[in-house]
């Protein structure tokens, strides 16, 4: 039997989750962009197929077979990919494939076509037929994040073609020779006769390709890092709002400056924790002592940043939260108490959910004080931890041990109220509701008492 009241768990955790997807980002945008490429890839098929049966009338319909195989081959590279196969072997093995029936249907003669009306070979460069391999490359783009794969498409298209004009070029009527420009009658046959090949035209085609396939992959490695450079930001701040509520989040994010610089300054402090605990541990079993925990930090992360304080520390049954860290303002006093109020109401609802399902209800202790703190990072080279330290920390974490001395659920010191008084004096009397001044409180490991404020009757 599962607690109701443990829910709603927490959510797993989002460094592992930002993690994950970095690793199947780029395939799962180029699965997407196999998909829209297979599309596009039959939307322009369509188009040319259409224009050329208008053009060539049934000499057209030679073409329609071969368009059909490109068509196919978008949408088996895209089926393919949706079962796993997304190596750039396969993708490299599919561009391939395109390459040769493109090139086939750029340099074959067409049959259909009349005897009449039949080109030499060498005529077919005079189409603008090259440009066709740049809507090849344009659909290659869209499902590939790679700039080797980039690289390697330009390669593919400009072997093809260079293979297309020394094919063209074995044959014995095919001419090369261009007359001097002393000759521009002669100049103007040589070009006007279908058997001539321009080698500068072809060979310009073949740079621009180059040229084009190199800035496209330059772009896509860009990209790439571009890509990758959000996923980190996206990690660091998730990081961050670990710890600190989402309104400061996106200031620490842009924040130039090093959290580990050391700083002193005043903060509210709370220690919360459950009473009890291990006694309740002897209760339940292992997975629900774990669900239930998760359940109480799940609660009080949220009250917590509610309440614009610095989730500073999870302490196995307790938590303690910060108030003025890394940044102070007027309010940090009044959200340290009535964050520390609101800790107890979260804990009543909750019980009321737990004792309504049949398990045990949870007690809470809770300990706020205010003053002076120092933080920064601690730790080696090789794990640093955001710490906030000094003796306002050791005073609160001990009002809250006094708790189970003086038989309350809150202890409050006078430090922390007069810093309400002073910067929030209209919300005192609210913050103060059903708190007792209790006089001269000695604390463990320390000189002296101090004056506090109670909240509550409460037993072990």
């Amino acid at each position: 039997m599962t607690d109701p009241s443990f829910e709603p768990r927490i959510e797993p955790d989002a460094t592992a989750r930002l993690d994950a997807r970095l690793g199947s980002a780029f395939q799962e945008q180029e699965r997407q962009g196999l998909r829209l490429a297979a599309h596009l890839r039959g939307i322009a098929s369509l188009a040319i197929s259409i224009w050329l049966i208008i053009l060539l009338g049934d000499a057209g319909w030679f073409y329609i077979p071969i368009i059909a195989l490109f068509v196919a081959s978008g949408y088996g590279h895209y089926l393919l990919s949706r079962r796993g196969f997304r190596s750039d072997a396969h993708a490299f093995g599919f561009f391939l494939f395109d390459v040769v029936i493109i090139t086939f249907a750029l340099l074959a003669p067409n049959p259909l076509l009349p005897t009449a009306e039949l080109w030499p070979p060498q005529a077919t460069f005079r189409f603008g037929s090259f440009n066709y391999y740049y809507l090849l490359i344009s659909l290659f783009l869209l499902g590939s994040y790679s700039a080797r794969a980039m690289l390697f498409a330009g390669l593919a298209c400009v072997m093809a073609w260079a293979g297309g004009v020394f094919w063209i070029a074995g044959f014995p009527e095919t001419l090369f020779a261009i007359p001097t420009f002393e000759t521009p009658a002669l100049r103007l046959d040589r070009f006007l006769d279908p058997h001539f090949v321009s080698l500068d035209v072809r060979t310009t085609e073949i740079l621009v390709m180059i040229l084009s396939t190199a800035v496209l992959a330059t772009a896509v490695a860009r990209n790439r890092r571009l890509i990758r450079r959000q996923v980190m930001a996206a990690r660091e701040r998730s990081n961050l709002a670990r710890y600190f509520p989402p309104n400061i989040v996106d200031e620490l994010a842009g924040f130039d400056g090093a959290l580990e610089t050391v700083r002193s300054q005043d903060a509210g402090v709370i220690f919360a924790d459950l009473v009890g605990f291990s006694r309740f541990a002897e209760m339940v079993t292992p997975e629900q002592l774990i669900e239930m925990l998760r359940a109480f930090h799940h609660r009080m992360e949220g009250v917590v940043f509610e309440h614009g304080g610095t989730l500073d520390k999870f302490l196995g049954d307790g938590v303690m939260a910060t108030f003025g860290t890394p940044r102070t303002s007027p309010e940090d006093a009044a959200n340290a108490l009535r964050c520390a109020r609101a800790m107890l109401t979260t804990v009543d609802e909750w019980n009321g959910r737990r004792e309504a399902a049949g398990f045990p209800v949870v007690r809470l202790s809770v300990g706020a004080h205010f003053g002076p703190i120092v933080m920064g990072d601690v730790g080696s080279e090789r794990r640093l931890e955001f710490a906030v330290i000094g003796d306002t920390v050791n005073v609160a974490s001990r009002l809250e041990e006094s708790t189970r001395t003086v038989g309350c659920r809150l202890i409050v010191s006078d430090a922390l109220m007069r810093a309400v008084q002073d910067s929030k004096p209209d919300d005192l009397s609210v913050l103060r509701a059903d708190v007792t001044p209790y006089e001269g409180l000695s604390l463990r490991g320390r000189e002296g008492s101090v004056d506090v404020w109670v909240l509550g009757e409460g037993d072990d």
